[in-house]
């Protein structure tokens, strides 16, 4: 079991990464982590969902929500967090299932995607893909947030 806590770097733990840091273009190194059923089931209390309304062919799956504790830690590990961030938006898109009886494997890579100024303010934009260990892709986002300069 992997909580996102192991493997996210926490805002004030290490100097933060300023606008001026981010690279467009640049690879993500990556993250592995556990998706387990007991950490299914504690997203599922946490979040107070309806555990019956995540089925696929009558099997219990894990909520498509599930991997936004885990998203940051995937550029956290190359620009960590610097005091300030704002999330602008994210776009999430559900491949494949997690199934909520499996301990499911996951490797997360990612890249820089741009860097824009709007309204006087620096934004970074940024990709993940998430695969389990088939290579089969689970998740795919995209995520934009403001960074203080």
């Amino acid at each position: 079991m992997t909580r996102p806590s192991e493997i996210k770097v926490r805002e004030g733990a290490t100097p933060g990464t300023p606008y001026a840091a981010f690279e467009e273009g640049r690879q993500l190194t990556g993250v592995r982590f556990d998706i387990t059923p007991d950490l299914i089931q504690e997203y599922i209390r946490a979040v107070d969902a309806d555990a019956s309304l995540y089925q696929l062919d009558g099997r219990a799956v894990a909520p498509p929500g599930m991997i936004f504790p885990y998203m940051t830690a995937v550029l956290y590990k190359d620009y960590p967090p610097i005091q300030g961030i704002v999330m602008g938006e994210v776009e999430l898109e559900w491949h494949a299932p997690v199934w909520a009886d499996e301990t499911t494997p996951v490797r997360a890579n990612g890249a820089i995607v741009r860097k824009f100024h709007k309204k006087g303010r620096g934004y970074v934009q940024w990709k993940a893909q998430f695969h389990d260990a088939d290579g089969r892709l689970l998740w795919e986002l995209v995520n934009t947030f403001h960074v203080p300069e």
